[in-house]
């Protein structure tokens, strides 16, 4: 599921809570929904720091080693 869609959803059910009282149902799938996008933006966010460079003054690349690789 896409960040658009999830965001979209999240949305959707605060609006309803606004109104009215969540069902059970309905407070699990907002939980659902808000945990998915803290993971998919961890992830993202993992993705770009994974695919940076650091390059000195000069050019060279300094990146730091990443943690789990030799």
């Amino acid at each position: 599921m896409e960040m658009k869609e999830i965001i979209q959803k999240i949305n959707e059910l605060n609006n309803i809570k606004k109104n009215r009282s969540l069902t059970e149902e309905e407070t699990t799938e907002l939980f659902n929904y808000r945990k998915l996008y803290v993971d998919n933006f961890k992830k993202n966010v993992r993705n770009i720091l994974d695919n940076t460079k650091v390059l000195n003054e000069n050019g060279e690349d300094i990146t730091p080693r990443k943690k789990g690789t030799n």
